[in-house]
């Protein structure tokens, strides 16, 4: 343990003790500065909260507590959500390119100059929010008033999401702020036109890596095929739904008042699912489905919308009893696995189960299951091709069971190579229990982390001069042993090989598992089509590693 502690905390001693000295001083000053803007704030508890939020999410550019603190009293009283059920639960450095950080209001003149800021996302577990906001928190707007989780890649680029928002909001003439991305996958095209040639075009037969990316706008989807610097944005027309006769501003904003006053909710946390020409009592007009989670209200109007009926109105989930959030929260699980939109999905199933223990019949690593019955229903969620089963508890647990489920694999089975010996990393040191580094990617950065046995979960970038992006966790001790015995269980995958990327592929990330029993390679293009058991080992470290950063 000794040597581990030399290893891992105390490389480079002089250099490290002038860090610590700056750092010290750096901590002083930011405690006053906490303790001064907690003080002069209104509404400690946002402060505080705020606080708490960046404790938990250290990152080399911190999010300012004052920020924090904005954007939560604004969702707080824009909502009337308790704010014990709001959680940032991600941000990002942004530079708008105006005043209006992307977000102008109609009519509005916002000034042409570049302001930093932040992008801030938060959630209260079924919906999510976005924020852009400058950089001090004096000036916050919100970009989409209600929608239900995005769930987009972690690794999805910032400047490709602006490029697609910004060819889309051309194409559509709308503002960025009505546009909202549903869907981003890693594809890799088969030729250099990124499968979509135009007339008369030679394209090199080369694969080329990209994103498959949807747009969402009111009752139009454009898809785009990208490569993965942005460079090239290509709208794949065939799959796109491209509403010819739009629905007039006048008659969405008449009905998106009617489904308000219909269903007792903000005009904010309504959208207009669907909308299309029709001839009904009033002649000429329009049907508008409009949506509110898994509501769904339909609206006849005229072509002024001078008279609105309301047509129908119903839910999405098959079984009364099967309680509305707890529908949600399975639909946002869903799109995240299959990495298809919640529109796209539907609950085709509901049946009530009594499961066996706490775990609802499916053990997991990480937790002791207590023999105990607890009532549930089984919940299959489908988009016509894949079909996922989850067991669901009526405390509202939501698990999958894989085995039960059918679910498209785009990528093809990945088959193992040996690691050359000379390529094989050093053994763990003594008190080291496993190890991950983690290369690649769009940034090109290398990562090691290591778990010891005392709970320490350690984290540095390779190469970082100033050690900067050192991280130090602590993980409970019952949870180390529990993943120690999975890996002792499934001891046989780390048999020094590798799952390598399909002939083609770029930018991917590299991750390299070392136990104390051998090491294990594979890339984030290959990880879904690896054995079971290395998956189990795989989700169980990714959970480990990202619920205590």
């Amino acid at each position: 343990m000794k040597n581990t502690l030399k290893t891992y905390c105390t490389t480079k001693q002089a250099r490290i003790f002038t860090a610590l000295v700056l750092s010290g001083m750096l901590s002083v000053g930011s405690s006053f500065s906490a303790i001064k803007s907690a003080t002069a704030a209104p509404a400690n508890y946002f402060a505080q909260t705020a606080n708490e939020v960046l404790k938990e999410n250290i990152k080399t550019n911190s999010l300012p507590s004052r920020v924090a603190s904005a954007v939560l009293q604004d969702l707080s009283e824009r909502e009337q959500i308790s704010d014990r059920k709001l959680e940032i639960i991600d941000y990002t450095q942004r530079t708008w390119r105006d005043g209006c950080m992307n977000l102008p209001n109609p009519d509005e003149f916002c000034t042409q100059a570049l302001v930093p800021g932040w992008r801030v996302v938060l959630s209260n577990g079924s919906q999510t929010w976005i924020y852009h906001t400058d950089k001090n928190g004096r000036s916050v707007r919100l970009a989409n008033p209600y929608i239900l989780t995005r769930n987009l890649p972690q690794n999805f680029p910032n400047y490709i999401e602006d490029a697609v928002l910004e060819d889309a909001s051309g194409r559509l003439n709308l503002p960025t702020s009505r546009l909202n991305i549903i869907q981003a996958q890693q594809r890799t095209w088969g030729n250099g036109c990124l499968n979509l040639p135009r007339p008369d075009e030679s394209c090199t037969q080369a694969l080329e890596k990209g994103w498959r990316v949807v747009v969402k706008a009111a009752d139009q989807t454009l898809v785009y095929h990208t490569n993965t610097t942005g460079s090239k944005i290509r709208l794949n027309k065939k799959e796109s739904e491209v509403t010819e006769a739009r629905l007039p501003a006048k008659v969405r904003d008449a009905v998106l008042r009617r489904a308000s006053e219909e269903s007792g909710l903000p005009q904010r946390s309504l959208s207009i699912v669907e909308s299309k020409p029709t001839q009904s009592t009033y002649g000429s007009g329009w049907q508008v489905t409009v949506g509110a989670g898994l509501n769904r209200w339909v609206f006849v109007t005229d072509e002024k919308a001078s008279r609105i009926q309301l047509s129908s109105q119903y839910g999405e989930t098959p079984n009364a009893n099967l309680p509305r959030d707890i529908a949600e929260r399975v639909l946002v699980r869903a799109s995240k696995r299959s990495q298809v939109p919640i529109s796209q999905l539907r609950i085709a199933e509901v049946e009530r189960r009594q499961w066996p223990d706490s775990c609802l019949g499916i053990a997991d690593p990480l937790a002791l299951c207590a023999a105990v019955v607890v009532p549930g229903w089984e919940v299959s969620v489908s988009d016509g091709q894949q079909r996922l089963v989850y067991r669901v508890s009526e405390s509202g647990t939501v698990i999958l069971d894989e085995k039960a489920s059918s679910i498209a694999d785009n990528n093809t089975q990945s088959k193992p190579i040996s690691i050359p010996r000379s390529e094989l990393p050093l053994p763990l040191d003594s008190g080291v229990i496993f190890r991950q580094i983690s290369s690649g990617g769009f940034a090109g950065r290398t990562y090691e982390t290591v778990l010891l046995d005392d709970g320490r979960l350690i984290r540095v970038q390779i190469g970082d001069s100033n050690d900067s992006g050192r991280s130090v966790r602590r993980i409970p001790l019952e949870q180390v042993q529990r993943f120690q015995r999975l890996l002792e269980q499934q001891s046989d995958e780390f048999n020094n090989v590798s799952y390598p990327a399909p002939r083609g592929a770029a930018d991917y990330i590299t991750y390299t598992l070392t136990s104390r029993d051998g090491t294990v390679k594979y890339n984030d293009v290959s990880q879904n089509s690896l054995p079971e058991d290395l998956r189990i080992i795989v989700n169980t470290w990714n959970r480990i590693s990202t619920t205590y950063q």
